[in-house]
């Protein structure tokens, strides 16, 4: 194992185990204190609340493990028997995606997409375009042609299908393939916060000096504080990822669009992968394969006569 791998597993490791303890820890705590939770499921007051509240809590969990661990879209690496690296080539699909050429308004995009679009990313464009009209582009890391949408990532040290983002609270990517599971992970997390808080907030209780106040709800305040600020966090990359789910956007296209080959072209308010708020959703949350985002680009291209 090489020394990028053993610093990256574990990375993984602690950064996995610091999230389970403190989503098992907060719970935790409210079983140990006088609490409404402590009262569904110790004292079995209300059991059916309590299991409610458990399965959230182990869905918010799952998720969030699903995603760690399902593979976000790589592109595989082949050797041959000597060890020498096979270059994949592209899919029927990626390269039959249409007979319609795309045509820039810009004069000098040759020109300028080989001064420009290398930058953080370490790699060029090829001389190859597509039927959709764009030139692919090498990875110079994994020495392979990329797909549209793809991306190399320097923490994952691969080249990544609909690349997204990558995840410093998961230490995993996130592509084409975990995407959903991330947005569900923001989801449920976000409902067991909310759910939590109110047990939290119930849970407080008076006394007349504040010293006697503090010693018994201490655990409550930090309970608070935790889920405060976590709170806030989910709460904003639930908002933001739902926006690109329904715009078919990734953070990475809408975060570098000047930088993006086949987009830096185009309009501002124009996104070539945008098929329509319902259909966006279906094929972000029940698509089980990978989409050949050449065939939608170049769809797009002869809706509008060839130029977007």
């Amino acid at each position: 194992m090489s020394k990028y791998s053993k610093c990256s597993c574990s990375a993984a490791i602690f950064v996995r185990t610091f999230h389970t303890l403190i989503v098992l820890g907060v719970p935790t705590s409210l079983l140990l204190k006088d609490s409404m939770l402590r009262h569904w499921l110790l004292e079995r007051e209300n059991l059916l609340l309590g299991i409610v509240y458990s399965s959230l809590l182990m869905s918010s969990l799952v998720l969030y493990y699903i995603t760690c661990f399902t593979d976000p879209g790589y592109i595989s690496l082949k050797r041959d028997k000597k060890g020498k690296l096979i270059k994949p080539s592209l899919t029927s699909d990626d390269e039959e995606a249409g007979d319609m050429e795309l045509k820039p308004t810009n004069n000098n995009m040759d020109n300028e997409e080989n001064n420009e679009d290398s930058g953080e990313e370490n790699g060029h464009m090829i001389p190859a375009i597509n039927k959709a009209g764009v030139k692919y582009r090498f990875c110079d890391f994994c020495e392979i042609t990329q797909p549209m949408r793809a991306k190399h990532c320097e923490d994952c040290n691969r080249c990544v299908r609909k690349f997204d983002h990558h995840c410093p609270w998961l230490e995993a990517c996130v592509g084409e393939r975990n995407h959903r599971y991330f947005w569900l992970f923001l989801l449920f997390t976000l409902f067991l916060i909310m759910f939590t808080l109110c047990i939290v907030w119930e849970a407080f209780q008076f006394r007349f000096t504040w010293s006697d106040w503090l010693k018994f709800n201490a655990v409550f305040l930090i309970d608070i504080l935790i889920l405060g600020l976590g709170g806030l966090v989910v709460l904003g990359l639930l908002c933001f990822h739902s926006f690109l789910m329904v715009k078919g956007l990734t953070t990475w296209e809408a975060a570098s669009r000047e930088r993006i080959t086949y987009l830096k072209y185009l309009d501002d308010d124009y996104n070539p992968f945008n098929e329509g708020p319902c259909r966006n959703l279906g094929q972000f949350l029940c698509a089980c394969s990978i989409r050949s985002w050449e065939k939608v680009y170049a769809k797009q291209a002869r809706n509008a006569n060839g130029v977007i």
